[in-house]
């Protein structure tokens, strides 16, 4: 292949007639421009579009040693070897190290800052990886404990809660991925307790303990659970010192790490860091590549990292999956043989055999737990879960035919939109009637419409129009208005004022004299702001699947478009189909859902590489 442009002014014809298809970014231009303007050939020009467009979906860096589908257009831009001499040559172009603006490692380009956060990443999880292993007592976290409610395991299987909190309290590196309802926060409260005392019987101080997440609603419900667990512990002797240890609440990881609108530097970071003892965040497959590398920075010299997930949802928006790759690295719970004898009788029969000597160091600080207390992993959504999960579509569309009442997939070949919206409205419709605040934000948690794209005819935006005209003409509602009574909104923007975080939901009620207030969950009871004190914000009878990560529903309508779309994937519908507690509905054409099922995200970084 050549290069098929003579002069940067076809080759700026080529790329915007790339922006006209929808396959570049105004900003992909900006840069290719940017790189011509600067003495830039235009393979390397054409470098910066691919890699900027690379890394906004997602993806760390650019490999070179795939580069067809990059770009894909009408006949080749130029070969690869034409394309890697000439980053090889550029100005604009060092290795690993140098100050320019890509990077070329190996056969990896990266735009220098993604680059730094890698480099970084990967320099801080070697460091928490290299600590010496601390002592662990099998019996304290076994059945006799006390701690960890083992009457109902059956002979020789391995109670996973109590392994996750051993490989907590053994290492400064924890990682505990597990389904809904696996028991994550279950098992961050035992750990906590342990710590708390561990340090008491040594006379040493109480230890700090951190909580947050990466959005205000997840962080709202990890803390939630914490207070929910407590109870279960208050027969413990020293449960009383534990409630005091903990913080009064769990945070974004933005407010953690002092990360404000005013630019990307922390307040806290190797040089002032975080104040904590314990770092445990929620929803860790939601922290992108450079939170991660941010938050690492900011641990003390002597402070453990746990992060819980599920290596299994979607990843983070903005780049990187460090999540899944250190799960993926890690394998699923295939210790080496100097934990299996740590560890001792905590490991069952069931457990996996010893790692091979060699395996990747970060195996046994990575814990998997697959036993859902949410609902039954032999239910009907449990096993639609794991054929998704095993990108079995055949096996997950048949399961429709095993329980209508839990799990439904719809029958026809396209998803009837007006029908489903209807369904919604009348669903929805008890808001509008409701007084009670609390009332109606229970009433709001019942039931949701999950959509995989936001824009189109069955995206997020048409979706909530759809409902809201069913509603409009059910109830006589005005629908230039608005505010009405029974409003639910989703928040979009943090605000630290108003205390709401993108992602809180809420719902309008009118007072007796027909004043609009807006009503939230608050840390004791419900709270209630007037509609322009609200941050930015969208009506949400539907939300997309990436913004209802860390809630759970009692009904779950999951919707796909009626074609396949790249943004299909098969953690999108396994995301989707475990928010629902009890009954999951899937609206998608058949092919539809077998082509989600099949495509699997891949995001494409060095992490594994400088940790394996």
């Amino acid at each position: 292949m050549t290069l098929l442009v003579t002069g940067h002014d076809s080759f700026r014809a080529r790329l915007e007639a790339a922006f006209d298809r929808g396959q570049l970014q105004a900003i992909d231009l900006a840069l290719a421009d940017w790189a011509l303007r600067h003495g830039a050939v235009a393979e390397v020009a054409l470098a910066f579009a691919l890699v900027n467009q690379a890394t906004a979906g997602g993806h760390a860096c650019l490999e070179l040693d795939d580069l067809s589908p990059a770009i894909p257009g009408e006949g080749p831009w130029c070969s690869a070897e034409a394309f890697v001499a000439a980053l090889a040559t550029s100005a604009l172009t060092g290795a690993p190290g140098a100050a320019c603006p890509l990077i070329l490692d190996g056969q990896r380009l990266y735009l220098h800052r993604y680059w730094r956060y890698e480099t970084r990443l990967a320099t801080r999880l070697q460091w928490l990886l290299s600590a010496r292993p601390q002592p662990v007592d099998p019996t304290v976290l076994g059945p006799d404990g006390g701690l960890f409610d083992g009457h109902r395991l059956a002979p020789g299987e391995t109670h996973w809660q109590a392994v996750a909190a051993a490989v907590a309290l053994r290492h400064r590196l924890a990682v505990i991925s597990g389904g809904p309802g696996t028991g994550k926060t279950y098992t961050v409260l035992r750990l906590v307790y342990l710590l708390t005392e561990a340090a008491a019987a040594a006379g040493r101080p109480l230890p700090v303990i951190a909580l947050a997440a990466p959005t205000g609603k997840a962080a709202a419900r990890m803390m939630q659970s914490i207070r929910d667990g407590l109870d279960a512990l208050q027969g413990l002797p020293a449960a009383t010192r534990l409630a005091g240890v903990l913080p009064a609440s769990a945070m974004t990881l933005h407010r953690l790490l002092g990360l404000g609108l005013q630019g990307t530097r922390p307040r806290h970071d190797t040089e002032h860091p975080l104040p904590a003892d314990a770092v445990i965040v929620d929803e860790a497959s939601m922290v992108d590549l450079p939170m991660m590398a941010k938050l690492l920075d900011a641990l003390g010299p002597e402070a453990r990292l746990v992060l819980l997930g599920d290596r299994f949802q979607l990843a983070a928006v903005e780049s990187g999956s460090v999540l899944a790759e250190l799960c993926a690295l890690a394998g699923r719970n295939r210790f080496s043989a100097g934990q299996h004898e740590a560890f001792g009788p905590l490991l069952g029969a069931d457990a996996p055999p010893p790692a091979a000597a060699g395996a990747a160091n970060i195996a046994d600080h990575v814990v998997t737990l697959e036993k859902s207390h949410r609902f039954d992993v032999d239910s009907p959504i449990g096993r639609f879960a794991v054929a998704v999960n095993a990108g079995d579509a055949e096996g997950a569309i048949a399961l429709a035919d095993a329980d209508p009442s839990t799990l439904e997939l719809s029958p026809g070949p396209v998803p009837d939109l007006d029908a489903l919206a209807e369904q919604l409205a009348i669903a929805y419709s008890p808001l509008l009637e409701v007084e009670e605040p609390a009332e109606a934000l229970m009433l709001l948690e019942r039931i949701r419409l999950l959509c995989a794209t936001r824009i189109g005819p069955a995206g997020v935006l048409a979706m909530n129009r759809r409902i809201r005209e069913v509603l409009d003409a059910r109830h006589d509602l005005d629908p230039d208005r608005q505010w009405f009574h029974g409003r639910p909104v989703i928040v979009l923007r943090n605000d630290y004022r108003a205390g709401l975080f993108n992602g809180d939901t809420g719902v309008c009620l009118a007072d007796s004299g027909g004043r609009f207030r807006v009503w939230f969950p608050g840390e004791q009871s419900v709270r209630a702001l007037l509609p322009t004190s609200i941050p930015e914000h969208e009506t949400v009878f539907a939300m997309s699947v990436h913004k209802s990560q860390g809630s759970e529903f009692d009904t779950v309508h999951l919707l796909l478009p009626e074609t396949d779309s790249p943004v299909l994937s098969r953690e999108l519908v396994y995301t989707g189909a475990t928010r629902a507690r009890e009954r999951l509905r899937v609206h998608a054409a058949p092919e539809v859902l077998r082509g989600a099922i099949a495509r699997r995200v891949e995001r494409r970084s060095g992490l594994a590489a400088r940790l394996g």
